[in-house]
C-alpha cells in the first residue's frame, strides 16, 4: 500500500548560483517562452510561438535538473506581464482543504480552484481572468451534495468570489463584468438548502440559463447532456458524487471548463483590445498523482481535438513519461533539447485519440563547461591557482554529470580548492544543509534522494531507501542486485522490496538506466559509494558486498554474462575491488590467447575487469603498472603491470592519465612481438585504446560514462 507525501523541501542554503543559469535561450528575450508567452521580462510583446492551438510543454528531467527553479522563475519573471498560475501539486494543502468537505472537494478541485483564485487577483492588463464556467460547475457540485443550509452557503460563497471584479480596474473593464457574471453570481446568494429533487432542478437550470452561452456552450457538451447545460450539470454534480473513475472524469471536465473560462478571456474585441500575450498555468510535480489526473484531462481534450491558447508547463521526472508508455514514438511526440537546438515547429496531426500528439517534450538543459568554470571563479573570489581551478573544474564536471543543483552543491564545497587525487575526495568537503555545516555528500544525498522519494514508494520503506541504494551501489545488473539482496546483511534493509521494484522506483524517480551499472547515474552512485565506502568502518561494508558478488559468481558455473562477458569476469570484478588483484592476474594468464583463439574476447575480459571503481586508500595502481608485484612468471608480471595500467585508463574519478595510457600501449605492443597469434588484435587493440584515453574517452563507454570524458 503507498502514501501521498510532501515533496521535501530541505533547506537550499544560500547559493551565489543564479537562477538564470543555463536557462539563459530559454527566458531571455526573443527566448523559448517569451515567445509561448508573447511577452519578454520587460513587458514587451514577443513574435508568438506556434499558433493558436497550443501544446502542452513538459519539462522532463530528474533530480537536480532544475525544474522548481524554472517554473518558479517564469511565475516571478512573467507572472506581472501575464497572467501566471503556479501550482505545486504534490502541496499537502490541497487535501487538507479537500478533507474539510470530501463530499464536494477534492485535492483536484483544490488545486483548481487555486489556479482560479489567482487568476482572479490578476491586476495587468485587462484586468481579473473571470471563471464563469468553473464557477457553476463547482456550485453544481456544492448544490448535490446535499449540505447542511449554512454549509452550502459557505461553499457557495467561496466560488463567487472568482466572480467578483476588484477594486482598481478601469470602467470599460469593470463594465464587462457587469452582465452574465454579475446575474450567475447572483444565482447563489438567496440559495436554500438542502436542495433535493425538483427544488435542485431548478436551481441547476437557473445557474445555466443565467450563466448565458458560456456556461450554457460548455455543459450542454457534458456526455450524456444532450445540448441542455441544466442536464449536463446535474451528470457532473453526479459523477463527483459517485466517486472513483466518475469522479475522475468530473474533475477533467472541470479542468476543461477553467481552461475555457482563461481562453475567452482573451478572446473577442474586447480581449483584443486590453490583453496582451498569452495566460499561462504552472504544474510543478506533475508526476504526482493530482498532476496527473490534470494532464491526462487536458491531454485527452487535446487528442479529442479541442484547441487552446492557454499555456500548459508541467514538470515530469521521467525522461519518457509513463502516459507515453504505450505509444508508438514517431512524430507525434515532439522533443526539444534547448542546449542543442532551436524550438521545433509543432502542429497537431490529424490523427485523434493519441495523447503524445499533444505535447512538447522540453528536455531540461544541462550546464555547460563555461557555466562550471564561470561558477567557480565567482565563487572562489580573486585569482585562484589556476592548475587547482581547473583540477576543481573538472572534479565538479565529472560528478555533477552538469545537473544544475549538483553543479552548485560540489562549486560550494570546492570553494578552498582543495588538493584532489581522487574526484571523490571533493565530496567529503563541507557545505551547507539547513544551517549546519555537513559532507557535500550527505547534502546532495539529501536533497536529490531524501528530498525526492520515489511518488510511489510504500510508507513503510521510506526511511531504509538511501540506506537500500548505498548498499546497491556497488551492483552492476539486475542479477548482481538481487544477489545482495539475498544476503543475510541486506535482508533487513530491504524489507521485502526487490530488485525489480527497486529499478523501477529509480526509474520513474528520473534516474536514468545504464546497461552495465544498476544505479545508472554516474553522479548518483558515487554519492552512494562514497558513503558506503566512508567511515567509520573505512570500507568494511564496501568490501563485504563486492566479496558477496565474488562468492556469488565464483559458484556459478562458467557462462556468459550481459556486462562482462563471462561470469567468471564478473565475479572477478567484484574480487578485484574486495580483495585485489591476484585472482584476476591468474585468470587473465590461464585465458591468454597465446595463439590468437578467442583474443577478441580476452582483451574484452581485460577492460571488463578494469571497470572496476577505485578501491580507496593508498592508490598502488601507478606503482603497478610498472614494477608487478604479483608472485609468477613473466607473463603474470606483464599482465599485472597492463591490468593495473588499463585501470588507471578507465578510471572515470579522476583526470585522463596519459602516462597510464603510454604504459598499457607499451604492454599490449610488447605481448604482440611476444605471440605472434595474438599480435593482430594486440596491436589493434593497443592502438585504439591508446587513441580513446588520449581523446579523454572511455575505452568502453556505457550510457552513464559516455560524457564524462567531456570539458574534462
Amino acid at each position: 500500500m503507498t502514501t501521498r507525501r510532501t515533496a521535501a523541501t530541505h533547506g537550499t542554503g544560500v547559493s551565489r548560483m543564479g537562477r538564470e543559469l543555463g536557462f539563459e535561450g530559454l527566458i531571455e528575450d526573443e527566448g523559448f517562452f517569451p515567445r509561448l508567452l508573447g511577452r519578454n521580462a520587460r513587458g514587451r510583446d514577443e513574435k508568438l510561438l506556434y499558433g493558436p492551438d497550443l501544446p502542452v510543454v513538459l519539462l522532463t528531467g530528474g533530480p537536480g535538473m532544475g525544474k522548481r527553479r524554472l517554473l518558479e522563475l517564469l511565475r516571478d519573471r512573467f507572472g506581472r506581464k501575464v497572467p501566471v498560475a503556479y501550482v505545486d501539486c504534490a502541496d499537502a494543502r490541497y487535501a487538507e482543504e479537500a478533507a474539510r468537505r470530501p463530499s464536494c472537494r477534492s485535492e483536484a478541485t483544490e488545486t483548481m480552484y487555486d489556479v482560479a483564485l489567482r487568476m482572479s487577483e490578476w491586476e495587468g492588463p485587462g484586468g481579473v481572468l473571470p471563471t464563469p464556467r468553473f464557477f457553476a460547475g463547482m456550485a453544481a457540485v456544492a448544490a448535490g451534495a446535499r449540505l447542511r443550509r449554512r454549509e452550502l452557503e459557505q461553499e457557495l460563497t467561496r466560488y463567487r468570489a472568482l466572480l467578483q471584479p476588484r477594486r482598481g480596474l478601469g470602467r470599460f473593464v469593470r463594465s464587462l463584468l457587469t452582465g452574465y457574471l454579475s446575474a450567475l453570481a447572483g444565482v447563489v446568494a438567496p440559495a436554500a438548502a438542502p436542495l433535493v429533487g425538483a427544488a435542485l432542478t431548478e436551481f441547476l437550470e437557473k445557474l445555466a440559463s443565467t450563466g448565458a452561452e458560456p456556461v450554457g456552450a460548455t455543459y450542454g457538451d457534458y456526455p450524456g447532456a444532450a445540448g441542455s447545460a441544466g442536464t449536463g450539470l446535474r451528470l457532473l454534480a453526479n459523477d463527483f458524487q459517485q466517486g472513483g473513475e466518475d469522479r475522475r472524469f468530473a474533475e477533467g471536465f472541470l479542468f476543461r471548463a477553467l481552461r475555457e473560462d482563461l481562453d475567452a478571456a482573451y478572446t473577442g474585441l474586447g480581449a483584443a483590445l486590453t490583453r496582451v500575450g498569452r495566460p499561462a498555468v504552472l504544474l510543478q510535480h506533475a508526476n504526482w498523482p493530482v498532476g496527473r489526473a490534470l494532464l491526462a484531462a487536458a491531454l485527452t481534450d487535446r487528442a479529442d481535438g479541442h484547441r487552446e491558447r492557454t499555456v500548459l508547463v508541467a514538470s515530469e521526472r521521467m525522461a519518457e513519461p509513463l502516459f507515453l508508455a504505450d505509444e508508438p514514438r514517431t512524430e507525434e511526440v515532439a522533443d526539444y533539447r534547448p542546449d542543442q537546438e532551436e524550438p521545433p515547429g509543432w502542429q497537431r496531426l490529424s490523427a485523434r485519440g493519441r495523447l503524445g500528439q499533444g505535447v512538447l517534450l522540453l528536455r531540461m538543459p544541462l550546464l555547460t563547461t563555461e557555466h562550471i568554470h564561470r561558477e567557480l571563479q565567482q565563487h572562489t573570489g580573486g585569482a585562484p591557482e589556476a592548475a587547482r581551478l581547473r583540477r576543481a573544474q573538472s572534479a565538479v564536471h565529472r560528478l555533477s554529470g552538469r545537473r544544475p543543483r549538483t553543479v552548485q552543491r560540489l562549486v560550494e564545497a570546492a570553494g578552498e580548492l582543495p588538493e584532489l587525487d581522487n574526484d571523490r575526495e571533493l565530496l567529503d568537503q563541507p557545505a551547507g544543509l539547513d544551517g549546519e555545516p555537513r559532507a557535500v555528500r550527505d547534502v546532495l544525498l539529501a536533497e536529490l534522494v531524501l528530498g525526492q522519494l520515489p511518488e510511489r514508494l510504500p510508507v513503510e520503506h521510506t526511511d531504509r531507501w538511501l540506506d537500500l541504494l548505498t548498499q546497491l551501489s556497488v551492483a552492476h545488473t539486475g542479477d548482481c542486485a538481487r544477489a545482495l539482496l539475498r544476503g543475510p546483511q541486506l535482508e533487513q534493509t530491504a524489507g521485502g522490496l526487490t530488485a525489480d521494484e527497486v529499478g523501477r522506483y529509480l526509474l520513474e524517480s528520473g534516474w536514468p538506466a545504464c546497461e552495465r551499472h544498476f544505479i545508472g547515474d554516474f553522479g548518483l552512485r558515487q554519492l552512494l559509494m562514497s558513503r558506503l565506502h566512508g567511515p567509520p568502518d573505512a570500507g568494511a561494508e564496501w568490501r563485504r558486498n563486492h566479496s558477496l558478488l565474488h562468492t556469488h559468481y565464483r559458484s556459478r558455473a562458467e557462462s556468459p554474462d550481459r556486462a562482462f562477458g563471462t561470469t567468471a569476469a564478473h565475479g572477478l570484478n567484484h574480487d578485484l575491488v574486495a580483495n585485489g588483484p591476484e585472482r584476476a592476474v591468474r585468470h587473465l594468464a590461464a585465458t591468454f590467447p597465446a595463439d590468437g583463439v578467442g583474443a577478441e574476447e580476452w582483451c574484452d575480459q581485460l577492460l571488463a575487469l578494469a571497470q572496476a571503481p577505485s578501491p580507496g586508500g593508498h592508490d598502488e595502481r601507478h606503482a603497478r603498472m610498472t614494477v608487478a608485484r604479483v608472485d609468477g612468471g613473466k607473463l603474470q608480471r606483464q599482465l599485472d603491470e597492463l591490468l593495473h595500467a588499463v585501470w588507471l585508463c578507465e578510471e572515470r574519478t579522476r583526470p585522463p592519465d596519459i602516462a597510464a595510457a603510454d604504459r598499457m600501449a607499451q604492454l599490449l605492443r610488447e605481448l604482440a612481438r611476444e605471440y605472434a597469434g595474438a599480435a593482430p588484435v594486440l596491436t589493434a587493440r593497443a592502438g585504439r585504446w591508446d587513441r580513446r584515453a588520449r581523446n579523454r574517452q572511455p575505452l568502453q563507454s556505457c550510457s552513464c560514462t559516455a560524457h564524462i570524458g567531456e570539458g574534462s
